[in-house]
């Protein structure tokens, strides 16, 4: 009985972090992003635009793992108890999401300047990376909105 107990309690804990994921619209661009970059892997060796591709794909797999670090920091983050939340650790958080979304506007300048005649399954994942990265941006403001209202809130508690 108190096996069945443990499966359950680790079923429901299983299933709330899923929920949450699925929730998550930040965890779901990264799976958007993640699931382009392996859709264009196979790509680099059959297309012409090797090398545009190759740019698209590392562009793909550094903004995953950017996203993937903030995630680990945001893991972090929610182990500081409410008395013990500084206005620096809300500072990290802004500041890397500042630099995901530099990157991610360094990377649409580039998509967007690309004026060379591509084949249709290159152009297909480029509208796609501007779609993706459009997007990102924008939930990232939304992100670095919550965290500047967290920083207020610390300010006029002190």
């Amino acid at each position: 009985m108190l096996r069945f107990i443990g499966l359950v309690l680790c079923l429901i804990f299983v299933l709330n972090l899923n929920i949450y994921a699925l929730e998550n619209p930040l965890v779901n661009i990264r799976q958007k992003l993640f699931e382009e970059s392996q859709l264009i892997k196979p790509l680099l060796s059959s297309s012409k635009d090797v090398v545009l591709l190759n740019s698209f794909w590392d562009a793909l797999i550094m903004t995953v793992s950017q996203l993937d670090a903030y995630f680990s920091m945001l893991r972090i983050f929610n182990t500081i108890k409410k008395e013990a939340l500084t206005e620096e650790a809300v500072k990290v958080l802004i500041d890397w999401l500042s630099m995901i979304k530099k990157t991610n506007e360094l990377n649409l300048a580039s998509l967007h300047s690309l004026t060379i005649n591509v084949e249709e399954d290159t152009k297909l994942h480029l509208d796609n990376l501007r779609q993706y990265y459009t997007e990102l941006n924008t939930l990232i403001d939304i992100e670095l909105n919550k965290h500047t209202i967290i920083i207020t809130s610390l300010k006029t508690k002190r």
